[in-house]
């Protein structure tokens, strides 16, 4: 009963809200938006649901002059999704993807009928840019994809590796750059790729502010590239209001909230940090380094990922990420989201009770709060 709720759940892909559950699959920033732009949102509300949002030139240069771009090198989509549907129905015929990867990008590219290459690294999950290099060309692919860091493994690709990358590259169609989680990346100053799409005209850098952010309910993300045509040709692919009077709030805000952002993403990654080091001493988990805010754990011993999310589920109506059907995964690995340190605890707690098991192979009790 409880793996045929769990299976109701992920089928939802959210509006978690009524089902009293501990989310720790879905990736946002829990330190953001701040109290005072809330309030600021209900107040405004009745007079947002009564109206209706912007066309999409000037939300795009709402969120572009925050970032140093015109609306000429900007999209903003109804969230990422609806971005990677246009891009990918446009520019993609035969995909390179490193596994494994977020899978809305395969899923599009095989509901559209494109090509996907699915590259795994011999070193597991550290990318080897030369040999990633070999594959895109090997298999003839026009177009490759980079998620930096990369979700779900939580492994980072150096701004020096993408250079070296795109310019090895430049015969490719495409050059997509996933930056939903670079936010949270502390390895170094200046990791975006923004700054280089006026000197590569293959590479689109796409962004959901779901996660960043802390927003998915209001559903923003964006898209820019140096190609204008390019740009304006994506910007036809979407409806004249695909993005909603609450998420043009947001953006028309959002510029009065810098320093509250930066001070969350500081928080997230802190707490990030804290919650590999809770499941560093729960004894059947490895987690991975990671440079987002989720974790990667591998099962060592006692439990299937199915059956450790399952168990969770079942005692403390914590719901994580089994990735056992992700491509270049296998049946023992679990993804977990970053939450506060409240959360987090709880979390490590229940997962720690769960080791009697492991040792026993009986079932003991786990206290539901």
């Amino acid at each position: 009963m409880q793996s045929q709720e769990i299976n109701h759940l992920s089928s939802l892909y959210g509006g978690y809200w009524s089902h009293n559950i501990l989310d720790f699959c879905y990736m946002t920033n829990r330190y953001f938006p701040p109290r005072r732009m809330i309030e600021n949102m209900q107040a405004k509300l009745p007079e947002l649901l009564g109206s209706y949002p912007s066309t999409n030139w000037y939300l795009s240069s709402l969120l572009a002059e925050q970032i140093g771009l015109s609306h000429n090198e900007l999209v903003v989509g109804n969230g990422a999704s609806e971005l990677i549907n246009a891009v990918v129905s446009r520019y993609v015929h035969r995909l390179a993807v490193p596994v494994p990867t977020f899978e809305e990008f395969v899923n599009r590219a095989k509901i559209l009928g494109r090509e996907v290459c699915s590259f795994k690294p011999s070193k597991r999950f550290d990318l080897d840019i030369d040999e990633f290099i070999d594959h895109v060309r090997s298999t003839d692919s026009d177009s490759a994809l980079l998620i930096r860091p990369n979700n779900p493994t939580g492994n980072y690709l150096q701004k020096s590796d993408l250079l070296y990358f795109l310019d090895r590259m430049r015969s490719l169609n495409l050059v997509l750059v996933d930056e939903s989680f670079l936010d949270f990346v502390d390895t170094e100053p200046d990791p975006s790729a923004l700054d280089l799409i006026n000197d590569y005209p293959n590479l689109l850098v796409l962004k959901s502010l779901s996660k960043n952010c802390g927003i998915p309910g209001i559903r923003l993300g964006y898209a820019a590239t140096g190609d204008a045509e390019r740009l304006s040709d994506l910007r036809k692919d979407l409806p004249i209001w695909s993005i909603n009077s609450l998420a043009q709030f947001f953006l028309e805000e959002m510029g009065e909230y810098q320093d509250e952002y930066d001070e969350s993403c500081r928080q997230v990654i802190a707490a990030t940090k804290n919650l590999v080091r809770g499941l560093e001493g729960v004894p059947y988990l490895d987690p991975y380094p990671t440079q987002g805010n989720f974790v990667l754990c591998g099962i060592s011993h006692g439990f299937t990922g199915q059956e450790l999310t399952e168990r969770l589920f079942e005692d403390c109506r914590i719901l994580v990420n089994d990735c056992g059907s992700k491509e270049g995964l296998d049946g023992n690995f679990i993804r977990i989201a970053c939450r506060t340190e409240e959360d987090n605890g709880r979390l490590v707690e229940a997962l720690m009770r769960l080791t009697r098991f492991t040792e026993s192979g009986k079932i003991e009790p786990v206290e539901v709060r």
